[in-house]
């Protein structure tokens, strides 16, 4: 059984990658998924127990889990074939360990600047919740927003992962908008500069901007700490902009409007990738699918050029549909706010980042080999 809530795409990773070499339906527990691999050294790259859903009791939600994952196993098709983990190892393959891509990245090409000073968060609790990475790792709503600000930059794909690692982990531990913060433009320019990526000055200050933007869009909220967190206040203003709240196309613009405005940096393609983890978390904006993911699911037959040819809303309903037809777990079911609606629309966050971990590795042609038995 996969047991997990809002990474809706394996469980947790002491490395890059969530690849494992167990069958589907096991349950990928961390021990499970890092056994085959090497692991990190470091002791603080260990690993938590595989996140259950936020509000759920750990029995509960594996019951529920252990139903559907048993409503999913009674096909035999494509789409049972991406929810195993044969298609997520294809689709997220380990990333070699080490930073950057090369000289002229690790330099800072154009913008060479004189390295920053070494950094390290030392904000108790920082780093409680363990080792983390996209897009394996059960993070919260602002951690979602910052792994998409750097996987929409135009810098390789695998680099923005390594990125995302080197700023969410010891030392740096940016997890929160005040991590950033407090981190000062310096201290978000050593984790870059660690990181080798590129566009690393431009980018801490976008990251401050980040961190900004949301503190002001949530300093009315009564939990300010929370809601940097859950990130509610910008799903509240979106759903009060929305002509039809009941419409998680028409309330996914307005959350597209919103961040765009108030977040330097943060364009319609950042958003979309936020959109699609956070669904998860936000009934409200379930079903989201982008046309990239849209594209990949036609490859599998999941569903039509005809449907896309529709729009985006309707091939996005249809892929939700056929999704939900396999867990066993209707798509207004899945749009409440208890448990086992949750662990339903976790289904369909697991499909779109499969097609689109395909799509980027591209093993599509591949994978759609696999999936028919050829």
């Amino acid at each position: 059984m996969v047991a997990t809530r809002r990474s809706a795409s394996g469980a947790q990773s002491g490395t890059k990658s969530e690849s494992t070499d167990a069958k589907v339906g096991d349950k990928r527990d961390n021990d499970k998924v890092s056994s085959s691999k090497p692991t990190k050294s470091e002791p603080d790259h260990s690993e938590p127990d595989t996140k259950k859903p936020k509000t759920a009791d750990s029995s509960k939600t594996d019951s529920i889990l252990e139903s559907q994952q048993s409503k999913l196993e009674s096909f035999s098709d494509s789409l049972t074939w991406l929810h195993s983990d044969a298609a997520w190892s294809l689709a997220h393959p380990d990333i070699p360990d080490g930073q950057g891509e090369t000289d002229l990245a690790a330099e800072g090409g154009e913008t060479v600047r004189t390295p920053p000073e070494p950094f390290e968060n030392k904000r108790s609790g920082a780093g409680e919740a363990g080792h983390l990475s996209y897009p394996n790792s059960d993070l919260t709503a602002f951690q979602n927003l910052l792994c998409a600000i750097l996987l929409s930059k135009p810098i390789s794909h695998r680099l923005g992962l390594r990125s995302i690692e080197t700023l969410l982990n010891k030392p740096y531990l940016f997890r929160t908008a005040q991590d950033l913060i407090d981190a000062g433009n310096e201290g978000r320019r050593a984790a870059l500069w660690e990181a080798r990526t590129q566009h690393k000055e431009k980018t801490a200050v976008q990251l401050g901007s980040l961190a900004e933007g949301i503190t002001s869009l949530c300093q009315d909220a009564k939990d300010k700490d929370a809601a940097r967190d859950n990130l509610e206040p910008i799903l509240e203003k979106a759903l009060s902009q929305a002509s039809d709240k009941n419409d998680s196309f028409e309330v996914a613009e307005q959350v597209k409007a919103v961040l765009t405005k108030e977040v330097n940096g943060l364009g319609p393609g950042g958003v979309d990738i936020f959109l699609r983890r956070v669904q998860s978390q936000w009934p409200q904006v379930f079903p989201f699918a982008d046309e990239r993911s849209l594209n990949a699911a036609v490859k599998f037959d999941l569903i039509s050029q005809a449907d896309l040819d529709k729009g985006v809303e309707q091939a996005t309903k249809k892929l939700a549909d056929k999704v939900a037809d396999h867990v066993g777990f209707p798509v207004e079911d899945a749009k409440g706010e208890d448990e086992e609606a949750e662990c339903g629309r976790w289904w369909f966050v697991r499909t779109l980042d499969v097609l689109i971990g395909l799509d980027i590795e591209k093993k599509i042609d591949e994978a759609a080999k696999q999936a028919s038995g050829k």
